[in-house]
């Protein structure tokens, strides 16, 4: 698996005269730019929304990494045939408790939403139900299909494959994806507690941020040239060692993901994943069939309070807790109230150069 083939790689260092100050734009300008884009890039207007809204809830959240900085990734796999824009997501197999999905090498905010809704409505009647989705893509913002699954009452868990990048416990040769994992778990009268996280210390997109925006990574990240000695070059960075979380506890969990999401799905796997062959895979629960469903609330709340309290009679100096996925529920809450989101200026500038490249100029009004 060579550089060119990890999404990102190719973005060019900001150039000279780039501002790097973050400027904001109106929900409402935005959505339908990035419409208008990929259905010039040869979607449908409807699939086009969809992944638009997905890009957004991301950019929402504060992880600007997974949302509209990837419209340009997209439109380049459109473009070299390794993404079919008007790929459908189709069922092959279904029981009661179990689907298996193809998604036939779309966009995975596309196939992978749709799949999602389905396994949503399988679980209303099931109570429980696993789904793996097979030549998938890059899903975006994981949290995404587990949190819309909370918000319809289910605890759920979401694996995927990705683009080879991590290396077994002391080897340099890429196997394994960053294959993130999440778990959301819904609350009665409150956003879920959403766990979202990749196996590396930082999501790649934030090295590649620095690398397009020409500045350097923290050493505290954990990054390895290819001789293996530390780095705060993102470009060496990338080329070179990528740590995991906790070392041969992180491979660990991407071998897991690489199975349930690659091999048990039937989709690429392990140093053969690629753009349009990815895996998902889901599992869907009602805590109501393990017991009553209102004392589960009951106890998730008392769980919330215990954690609140240990956050402010025996916080560390300097420190607020947070449950896990709280921060990113915050930011969700003031933007969606401001109807605003915030981009560097290397992605404006990314997003101006896709939009001359398909024909739809970026007309979006910088906020004062």
């Amino acid at each position: 698996m060579s550089n060119k083939d990890i999404p990102g790689m190719n973005d060019k260092p900001a150039a000279r005269g780039v501002s790097q100050s973050r400027s904001s734009f109106k929900l409402n300008e935005l959505k339908p730019w990035g419409i208008a884009v990929y259905v010039a890039a040869g979607m449908r207007e409807a699939d086009a929304t969809t992944v638009i809204d997905n890009q957004l809830w991301s950019d929402l959240r504060g992880v600007d990494t997974h949302g509209f900085q990837r419209v340009s990734w997209y439109v380049n796999w459109f473009k070299d045939g390794s993404t079919d824009p008007k790929a459908r997501m189709q069922i092959v197999k279904e029981t009661p408790a179990a689907v298996v999905g193809d998604g036939n090498h779309g966009l995975g905010q596309l196939v992978v939403t749709r799949f999602m809704e389905h396994l949503i409505e399988v679980a209303k009647s099931s109570g429980i139900v696993t789904g793996v989705i097979r030549n998938s893509n890059d899903w975006g913002c994981g949290a995404n299909y587990p949190y819309h699954a909370a918000m319809a009452g289910f605890i759920c868990y979401g694996a995927t494959t990705s683009i080879p990048t991590l290396a077994p416990f002391g080897s340099r040769r890429r196997l394994f994806g960053n294959n993130p994992i999440v778990w959301t778990f819904p609350r009665r009268n409150a956003p879920p507690i959403v766990l979202d996280m990749a196996m590396t210390p930082v999501a790649l997109g934030k090295v590649m941020r620095a690398r397009s925006e020409g500045k350097e990574i923290p050493t505290e990240w954990g990054f390895l040239s290819s001789e293996g000695k530390p780095t705060v070059d993102p470009d060496e960075a990338l080329k070179g060692i990528i740590p995991a979380i906790g070392g041969y506890k992180g491979i660990g969990l991407a071998a897991s993901s690489n199975i349930l999401a690659g091999i048990l799905s039937g989709s690429a796997h392990t140093g053969d994943v690629s753009i349009g062959h990815r895996g998902q895979f889901f599992q869907l629960m009602d805590p109501g069939l393990f017991r009553d469903r209102e004392a589960y609330f009951d106890d998730i709340e008392d769980m919330v309070l215990q954690i609140r309290a240990a956050g402010e009679e025996d916080a560390l100096p300097g420190q607020q807790i947070y449950l896990p996925g709280e921060i990113e529920q915050q930011a969700m809450d003031v933007r969606r109230s401001e109807g605003a989101v915030s981009y560097p200026g290397s992605l404006v500038q990314a997003l101006r150069n896709v939009g001359d490249k398909v024909g739809v100029p970026f007309d979006c009004t910088p906020l004062a």
